[in-house]
């Protein structure tokens, strides 16, 4: 964890249009368990919003753990209009989840851009036959259901767990895949929710 002599923190860059901050980068060992409370999560969430060295930003976005818990419910009291992304898999047990969620968004105020699905199946790399893994279809008919915009849906492609390994996103290879496909059309889903061009940064 980088410091500043004004005492901001300053995040990591990975590359110059993405900076990154994390509770993992405050750790002397990585492999921690952290046991906090929500008053700390709530100081710690805020001191990432308030002293850390952002500079000018297109966009803040925020990943918090899955589920309507502490750090979302301190998200929608320290930034007003932040507008939250659902993320969801195909399949009903974890449907029934995402419903809480956008529920509880709902009741603290915080707007819902939209919601996409993740792992919404496999294109085989033998045949590019489509294989629903956990079945398909359960995001975009929870959208309907709960009057939500649909993102896309993004494919499981076994490239983006290479990527994560190497520390290199699937995102900066030269092949056109499914999934960046649908990784573009999400991001120009949201940008456009958002009433901005809809064009995807450069590396």
């Amino acid at each position: 964890l980088d410091i500043a002599p004004d005492r901001q923190i300053i995040p990591q860059a990975y590359n110059p249009n993405l900076k990154v901050v994390s509770i993992e980068s405050m750790l002397e060992d990585p492999d921690s368990a952290m046991i906090w409370r929500g008053p700390l999560k709530h100081g710690v969430i805020q001191q990432f919003l308030a002293d850390c060295r952002w500079d000018e930003l297109d966009f803040l976005i925020i990943d918090s753990p899955p589920g309507p818990g502490d750090e979302a419910l301190s998200v929608a009291k320290l930034i007003p209009d932040a507008k939250a992304i659902i993320v969801t898999t195909p399949q009903e047990v974890a449907l029934a989840d995402v419903r809480k969620s956008i529920n509880f968004c709902r009741k603290v105020k915080l707007e819902i851009a939209g919601l996409v699905e993740n792992m919404s199946g496999l294109y085989c790399p033998h045949c590019q036959g489509f294989i629903p893994i956990f079945r398909s279809g359960g995001g975009k008919r929870t959208t309907e259901t709960m009057r939500l915009n649909f993102l896309g849906a993004l494919p499981f492609d076994p490239a983006v767990v290479e990527g994560g390994d190497r520390g290199r996103p699937v995102l900066e290879d030269n092949d056109d895949t499914p999934f960046k496909q649908a990784v573009q059309q999400f991001a120009g889903a949201v940008l456009q929710i958002l009433k901005m061009p809809e064009k995807m940064p450069g590396p």
